[in-house]
């Protein structure tokens, strides 16, 4: 039995009443942060439920998630019923601590909630609850959902590599909003899941430019060096902006992937494929396509730099050449620079001036 002493953290209000002790709102916070779950009345925890503040409500709700019992989930539950939406957010946040049986029909009810807060911290919940039925209702309500529950889902697989959300990842995918669909993309990239590769793989096609870039650079962190003939092939089939996005990617991943492209045996078809890009009718991709051949040691490479800035019609281009070339130390460097030096653009001539003044040419 519980000894009620009068002296029991509680709320602090407008006034004060004699011979009764207060606590700040913050000071309240940080008491049931530190104190056993087991010591904290659940009236007390009930009452900060309710706050205002939602460090007070959020380690009161982190109690009732380490408690665990029956009372605990009573009266998280009133709280789903009667509190405001941010209460009733911070109770969805902590379901996960019960069993599946026990919190499926709480978990229900907050992803019917009509505030989207309490729909983001259910899915929260529900990654947090590592349960194959979790993940199936995940992937069940999003297909139906507000971009933002899909990102808090897929924010909180982040770190999960179970196979089985997949089918999750493909339903935050169908997000309208291109952000949610790159945010999917990187934690995809990053949880390394090869049964990811066909949805990934699906995204190279995406409408928007910057998510392609991101399925690029998921491709390579999931299938590594396995899949550079493939993007080789990708990047001589399409054009424009497409193009564009697959040789970003096939850069900057094979760069801090540290993946040798001079010594794999595709290597051959990716300097085909840049050979290719550096003759599409949009500028920036043939920018695009000067970094990986800027990089690439041998000879061949420079010499379709210098073929091709020979060639560069749009002088914006040709200062692009001369700036990666000189900055990456490509071999080609000190011909184009020496040659810009003769053009009858200013910009291309001051990038030049610029790359003999900074790099020993």
């Amino acid at each position: 039995m519980t000894t009620v002493t009068g002296r029991e953290p509680r709320l602090s209000a407008t006034y004060t009443l004699k011979g009764k002790r207060l606590l700040p709102l913050k000071r309240l916070a940080n008491l049931l942060e530190v104190l056993p779950p087991a010591s904290v009345p659940l009236a007390v925890a009930a009452e900060a439920l309710r706050s205002d503040a939602f460090y007070v409500r959020y380690a009161a709700a982190r109690i009732l998630n380490q408690r665990g019992d029956r009372a605990a989930r009573l009266v998280m539950q009133q709280a789903l019923n009667e509190g405001n939406a941010p209460t009733r957010a911070s109770v969805a946040r902590q379901l996960y601590g019960f069993s599946w049986f026990a919190i499926e029909p709480m978990i229900q009810q907050a992803l019917r909630d009509t505030d989207v807060r309490v729909r983001e911290n259910g899915m929260y919940a529900l990654a947090d609850a590592h349960e194959l039925s979790a993940y199936q209702l995940m992937a069940r309500v999003l297909r139906d959902e507000a971009d933002s529950v899909r990102a808090a889902a897929a924010w909180g697989l982040r770190n999960c590599q179970d196979p089985v959300t997949i089918p999750v990842f493909d339903a935050v995918l169908l997000a309208n909003d291109p952000e949610v669909r790159i945010q999917a993309l990187e934690i995809l990239g990053t949880n390394g899941l090869s049964q990811a590769l066909p949805l990934i793989r699906a995204h190279l096609h995406d409408p928007d430019m910057d998510v392609q870039y991101a399925a690029a650079l998921s491709l390579l962190e999931v299938a590594g060096e396995s899949c550079l003939a493939e993007l080789a092939q990708l990047i001589q089939q399409h054009s424009g902006q497409t193009r564009q996005a697959v040789l970003r990617g096939l850069f900057h991943a094979t760069n801090y992937l540290k993946i040798n492209l001079v010594t794999h045996a595709a290597s051959g078809a990716l300097v085909n494929a840049l050979e290719a890009a550096l003759t599409d009718p949009l500028p920036t991709v043939r920018e695009a396509a000067l970094w990986p051949l800027a990089w690439l040691p041998i000879p061949r490479a420079a010499d379709l730099l210098r073929t091709a800035y020979e060639r560069e019609s749009d002088p914006v281009v040709q200062a692009q050449f001369v700036k990666i070339t000189a900055s990456l130390g490509s071999p080609a460097a000190s011909a184009i620079v020496h040659a810009a030096r003769q053009s009858e653009h200013e910009n291309v001539q001051e990038a030049a001036q610029q790359a003999l003044s900074v790099h020993a040419l």
